[in-house]
């Protein structure tokens, strides 16, 4: 159930899925952020595009820039990044005509932790980056 929550509460909980990294093969810390902002606001949907390397391959599903929802009045998109270096964007969209006060601060908030756990002392990302090499390579050899 979705139950507006107050945004240090929020952060905090952010702060403390990214500080425990738990390692798991179905679902990444970043899901988990995604339903923090999704059950903790009333955002219809959330997501978090991580640049893990160019591909000539188009993704599925919605792109950033994309309406993912058809009842979507609204949307933000935030940069994740940190020293210059994009790491990805968070996007988040509302049935509502307007986002509340405040709302574009919190997800850059949001963004910023987003962009320390990314790069920081676990190197998600470039765990993450293997990983999508490996699965290139099993693709290939199976093509």
């Amino acid at each position: 159930m979705k139950t507006y929550r107050p945004t240090a509460e929020l952060l905090e909980d952010i702060r403390d899925v990214f500080a425990s990294n738990r390692p798991c093969s179905t679902r990444s810390p970043l899901d988990e952020v995604v339903e923090l902002l999704r059950e903790g606001r009333h955002y219809g949907w959330a997501g978090i595009y991580v640049a893990i390397e160019r591909t000539s391959e188009k993704p599925s599903g919605p792109q950033p820039g994309q309406v993912a929802l058809a009842e979507t009045r609204s949307k933000i998109l935030v940069s994740i990044k940190l020293s210059g270096r994009e790491y990805g964007i968070l996007a988040v969209e509302s049935e509502r005509q307007m986002f509340r006060p405040g709302d574009r601060v919190f997800l850059e908030q949001v963004a910023d932790l987003s962009a320390r756990f990314l790069a920081g002392p676990g190197r998600y990302l470039v765990r993450m980056a293997r990983r999508a090499a490996v699965m290139g390579k099993v693709q290939a050899a199976a093509a």
